[in-house]
């Protein structure tokens, strides 16, 4: 059966079933990477900022569809309200969060329990040394940043004064004796309120945005996904691809397997009515025409026959053997 396989015509089949094979399986890659394309795993909309007042409703929970958002808003830090909060890490680093309380000017209205003007808790930024921390800015600040939903508190007796185990509204505002929105603020870009908001012409944050404190970095905070489920339809395509990659293979395997048992059975395969002989010298079956005058291979393989001439008869029959004067050859028509 190799030597079926290795013939000019089996490896051509096998050179156009491999080719099949790769656009298959390049298919099924398709398939794959549309499946995960698939994904929602963030909100372009998100990444456009708009005021904090429209993206969040004060004394109300974080939301899904509040969390993430990209926000503007202008107040004053307030003096000694920064905390920091450990175990932060930050291009692999673990630091520390630098936690302010600002305080929005006319927002009284948006909470009437509260009585008074809300706060937001603003991370600032992040820092390796709890020691080179700046104090917070003066004057009224804008501040771009993404809104982030609140993290439960967690005691922690064993930090030092001025730390907090997490970023949690609920237990600043008790720390701090004021109210504060449900959740935080994740501070990118900061800028005195005469200077407009470090944004883009589409509402996206400015390439260069910073800082107001170069001793902070600013915090590389993304989306977090919302829908991580797979397409189930493009991965059974990709999985059908890759079925059919192996039939293009199996269908090459039985051309070979085919043409062998042609060769070693072609009483099976063939329907021809007349004598059939074999020559033992070429290890083939063949059959004579009387009209054509020629001998044929039964597996379609040009080669050599044996010398004949019309009126001519082998001696045997199927399963016998018969030798033949090879001293003058030639070759003939195929049978198909």
């Amino acid at each position: 059966m190799l030597s079926t396989a290795l013939r000019p015509r089996s490896i051509l089949a096998l050179i156009v079933s491999l080719g099949l094979a790769v656009g298959f399986v390049l298919l099924s890659q398709w398939q794959l990477e549309s499946s995960e394309q698939a994904r929602t795993v963030a909100d372009p909309a998100k990444d456009v900022a708009v005021p904090l007042t429209e993206a969040a409703r004060a004394g109300a929970p974080v939301s899904a569809a509040q969390a993430d958002q990209l926000v503007t808003v202008t107040g004053d830090y307030r003096d000694g309200s920064t905390v920091l909060v450990p175990g932060r890490l930050q291009d692999g680093a673990e630091g520390w969060w630098a936690v302010t309380a600002l305080t929005v000017p006319d927002s009284e209205d948006l909470w009437p329990d509260a009585r008074g003007e809300l706060t937001l808790a603003v991370a600032r930024g992040w820092t390796a040394d709890p020691a080179s921390v700046p104090e917070e800015p003066s004057g009224a600040v804008d501040v771009v940043g993404r809104y982030l939903p609140a993290e439960g508190p967690v005691p922690r007796a064993d930090l030092p004064a001025g730390q907090v185990g997490t970023v949690s509204p609920a237990q600043l505002t008790n720390l701090w004796d004021v109210p504060l929105w449900s959740g935080y603020l994740a501070a990118f870009a900061e800028n005195p309120a005469s200077a407009p908001f470090q944004l883009a012409g589409d509402g996206s944050l400015a390439p260069d945005a910073a800082l107001l404190d170069p001793e902070l970095s600013r915090l590389d905070i993304d989306q977090q996904p919302t829908d991580e489920s797979v397409n189930l339809l493009n991965l059974f395509y990709a999985v059908e691809w890759v079925v059919f990659a192996g039939f293009a293979l199996y269908i090459w395997w039985r051309f070979v397997r085919d043409e062998w048992q042609r060769e070693q059975n072609p009483d099976e395969y063939f329907y021809f009515e007349g004598e059939y002989y074999y020559d033992e010298a070429a290890g083939r079956y063949y059959y004579y025409d009387p009209e054509a005058g020629e001998y044929y291979w039964f597996d379609d393989q040009p080669g050599d026959r044996p010398a004949a001439r019309p009126g001519d008869r082998p001696a045997a029959r199927v399963g016998e053997t018969i030798t033949h004067d090879r001293t003058q050859d030639r070759t003939g028509a195929h049978h198909d």
